[in-house]
């Protein structure tokens, strides 16, 4: 079964730290709303990205509430 926090891994590639650069890149836009996509675009020349690590990213600030989903839109539910 997969787990969100692996002892194992690299930490830089852990959901906290990846849900951080997600949100400080929403600031840097000075956005509440953005696009899967436009986020997927930003970090996909990144060495960490994946698929599944931005998944289990979204699922990470998802559960803390911090984020929404709207069809395709990530929205910001809480100034950082």
């Amino acid at each position: 079964m997969a787990s969100l926090l692996l002892k194992d891994e690299d930490i830089m590639t852990s959901p906290p730290v990846l849900g951080y650069k997600v949100l400080a890149f929403m600031q840097e836009k000075k956005v509440d709303k953005i696009s899967v996509f436009d986020v997927a675009d930003r970090f996909k020349n990144e060495k960490w990205f994946s698929p599944k690590n931005l998944y289990f990213a979204m699922f990470f600030l998802f559960s803390l509430g911090l984020i929404d989903f709207q069809k395709s839109y990530i929205i910001r539910t809480k100034k950082c």
